[in-house]
């Protein structure tokens, strides 16, 4: 277990550069009244920062007010996401100092010349946003949150729409997410499994039909029908998504899969300007056309 200070010292210390960039320093506590929340106070010429961890979260907060002058009420979120201290490692705490350290970033360093900003990742659909009904996961969110369990893949993950100006799902997963889900798989760590196949399941079932795709055929679909493999998974998948990924395994391992095994290994060329067409998992198990759910 994490403790909440070493957790915020650890925080800062990575997030030292972006506070500077941003023009804030640390300040005099500001302690919160009903002790729930274990807070880091900042301040600048732009205003007040509070760094705080509570209820298993993460949350970068400003204001632009002096701080003698902020009340709790005041302050916006800038910044937040998922740390829950009984599990965290440095992994965690090095994704989440990452994105502060954008969002930091992003509010308060001004861009040089346009392609920067054409390149700016676009923003990752919210879980709240999804609970709600007000939205479905895509494919760029599902590889968002998914760099949170696994932070080695979020260079890769940034590459990927930097050069393309755009995230290409498959060709992400093919290239590096894959390999690290199928390990994760073998190893079997409950911890690391339950984290993982929570994701998919949300996805699976609030997702969008390429990110459906994505978890069922382009991820568990190329586990080969290996049947050690997926006794692994099967604990961990929900009732919706245990059966698509056991009979999309069957279909590809089959001689008539051979189609579809050529394609989950040679992902299409980018092509700009892409025609929209049913994705692999509805040509495989049939269903609604991309993009339906949610209308």
């Amino acid at each position: 277990m994490m403790d909440a200070m070493e957790a915020l010292a650890d925080l800062l210390r990575l997030m030292d550069g972006a506070l500077g960039e941003a023009g804030f320093r640390a300040a005099e506590e500001t302690p919160d009244p009903d002790e729930k929340k274990t807070r880091l106070s900042f301040v600048g010429q732009a205003g007040s920062l509070r760094l705080e961890l509570y209820d298993g979260k993460a949350a970068l907060l400003y204001c632009n007010r002096p701080a003698e002058n902020a009340a709790d009420g005041d302050f916006g979120q800038l910044a937040l996401s998922l740390l829950d201290l009984r599990n965290a490692d440095d992994r965690d705490i090095k994704y989440i100092a990452e994105e502060f350290g954008e969002a930091l970033r992003e509010k308060f360093t001004p861009r040089k010349g346009g392609s920067a900003a054409a390149k700016k990742l676009p923003k990752s659909i919210s879980k709240t946003a999804v609970k709600n009904g007000d939205a479905y996961y895509d494919a760029f969110s599902f590889a968002n949150s998914l760099t949170g369990i696994f932070p080695e893949l979020r260079a890769a993950y940034k590459a990927n729409f930097e050069t393309y100006g755009e995230f290409l799902s498959e060709e992400f997963f093919q290239q590096v997410g894959n390999q690290a889900i199928h390990e994760t798989i073998r190893r079997n760590d409950p911890l690391q499994m339950r984290r993982m196949f929570n994701l998919f399941n949300d996805v699976f079932e609030n997702g969008v039909n390429e990110a459906q795709s994505l978890i069922a055929v382009t991820i568990l679909g190329s586990l080969g029908n290996d049947q050690t493999l997926l006794a692994n998974c099967v604990d961990y998948m929900s009732s919706d998504l245990a059966p698509v990924v056991i009979r999309v395994n069957k279909i590809l391992a089959s001689p008539s899969g051979n189609t579809f095994r050529t394609r989950l290994a040679h992902p299409p060329l980018y092509k700009p300007k892409r025609e929209k067409r049913p994705g692999l998992m509805q040509r495989l198990i049939g269903g609604p056309p991309p993009g339906s759910l949610g209308q």
